[in-house]
């Protein structure tokens, strides 16, 4: 997703607005009403920013998950009064992950307050957050021994929580950092929680960039990774002396993750490059199934083994617009030889605010050029699938996927995979042939297209 947000005033507006709404609210609202209302608010006014956000298909379905992320500093433009800061990134996670996906907000872990941080407190005192003392905001001769108790309460108040089916937002360093020095050391809270819990919980790592620099001027980027278990590493007790070389190593990937991802465009190059080696590696390269569009068809991880029998290679690419697939149309089909070439492409495009007039012409213009190069070859467009992400924009797919239809009619070698009235039933989204992002397919939504898919290519023989 990318958006953009060019005015800074309105953002700072937004930001001082949302403070006042939530100390504002009234006393006979709750705590999860409070970090309701914060979320939506945040995600109206952060959905204008310039965006970019990957692997929501890698979301776990339960919510009582533990979500870790990479502290960001405080940009110092976005000051409210004299002493306190939203902080961006805690927010964007509970609002734009959290809320987004699971209808809950979650908790997050938040420092207490000093003494003079009237706003601060009166702001997160609002949430019922886990409250925990840090580092380097101790108050003045406060007991070490009374911090210490204090902190220990965490895990009992976080494993409550998780059973309870509320997400824990948690950053493992308990300090900040910039983008470029992200991530600090981790620390073990959080770890020894999930071996803790009765019902062990997937651990989420988010990684963040670029959230503490000056909105309107930076793309701001995250990346959820695949999520773990601590058992997964043979860890199941919270004082196994193995979570130290554990925090080091999952140290050293998210700051591999943090310089990868700052380097990130939707120019597409880092996949391409990918897609070049996949391509070059590939001994046999005539006669091809090949899968060309967007992450639907990225994801599909088991296309080899389900068409066993053809010889397959997936061309897809994730956030791919159409645009992206005709420029880069040429570099890779240039050293290979399809039989039948499978599309999926255009929900991006609608993302990206293009009509379907102008999705559709593109399309054409793609099959087009595969036409030109090799003469009439056998093209199956999968038509875009309704999903729970752009429910929104379902009319725009109604409409466009009845365009390409009509077009294909007039030709014999071009074929539309039908799948939409098999997602919707009884006028509604069918959630079981999706991921927890609703956007993606799930193994259910692949058979659906698989078994289509076969029909289609078995009219060969």
């Amino acid at each position: 997703m990318k958006n953009n947000l060019f005015d800074e005033n309105y953002f700072k507006k937004g930001l001082k607005d949302l403070y006042t709404t939530v100390v504002n609210l009234d006393e006979s609202k709750s705590e999860e009403e409070a970090r309701l209302t914060a979320a939506n608010k945040f995600y109206e006014l952060f959905s204008n920013a310039n965006l970019i956000i990957k692997g929501s298909e890698y979301l776990p379905y339960q919510s009582s998950s533990i979500f870790i992320y990479n502290h960001l500093n405080n940009n110092p433009d976005y000051l409210i009064g004299s002493d306190f800061q939203i902080t961006l990134d805690s927010h964007f996670i509970s609002s734009f992950i959290l809320n987004k996906y699971y209808k809950k907000p979650g908790t997050r872990i938040v420092r207490c307050s000093l003494e003079n941080e009237k706003n601060h407190k009166l702001y997160y005192d609002r949430f019922g957050y886990i409250r925990v003392f840090s580092k380097n905001f101790i108050p003045k001769n406060f007991d070490k021994d009374k911090i210490r108790k204090f902190n220990l309460n965490f895990f009992q108040n976080a494993l409550n929580e998780l059973e309870n089916n509320n997400g824990i937002i948690i950053s493992p360093e308990g300090i900040s950092q910039e983008t470029e020095n992200s991530p600090g050391p981790f620390k073990s809270g959080a770890f020894k929680l999930a071996t803790m819990a009765k019902k062990e919980p997937f651990i989420v790592p988010i990684v963040l960039v670029n959230f503490d620099k000056v909105i309107s001027k930076n793309v701001l980027k995250c990346e959820i990774l695949k999520p773990f278990k601590m058992s997964d590493f043979g860890i199941c007790d919270a004082n196994d002396s193995k979570i130290e070389e554990f925090l080091i190593q999952l140290n050293k990937k998210f700051k591999k993750k943090i310089n990868s991802l700052r380097n990130f465009d939707l120019d597409f190059q880092q996949e391409i490059r990918a897609l070049k080696i996949k391509i070059f590696s590939k001994k046999n390269k005539n006669d091809l199934l090949v899968l060309y569009g967007s992450s639907t068809l990225r994801l599909w991880k088991s296309f080899d083994k389900d068409f066993k029998n053809h010889n397959t290679l997936n061309l897809g690419f994730g956030g791919s617009s159409l645009d992206s697939m005709i420029d880069n149309f040429h570099n890779l089909f240039k050293t290979i030889s399809p039989k039948t070439i499978v599309l999926y492409c255009g929900g991006n495009d609608l993302a990206l605010g293009f009509s379907p007039k102008e999705i559709f012409n593109k399309l054409v213009e793609l099959i087009k050029m595969i036409n030109q190069r090799y003469k009439s070859i056998k093209i199956i467009n999968i038509q875009l699938k309704p999903s729970i992400e752009r429910v929104s924009k379902l009319t725009d797919i109604i409409f466009l996927n009845s365009m390409i239809t009509e077009h294909f009619k007039k030709y014999d070698n071009l074929i539309q995979l039908n799948c939409f009235e098999e997602i919707i039933q009884n006028g509604m989204i069918n959630k079981s042939f999706f991921l927890r992002d609703g956007l993606h397919l799930n193994r259910k939504g692949y058979e659906l297209i698989i078994n289509k898919l076969n029909k289609l290519l078995s009219n060969d023989n």
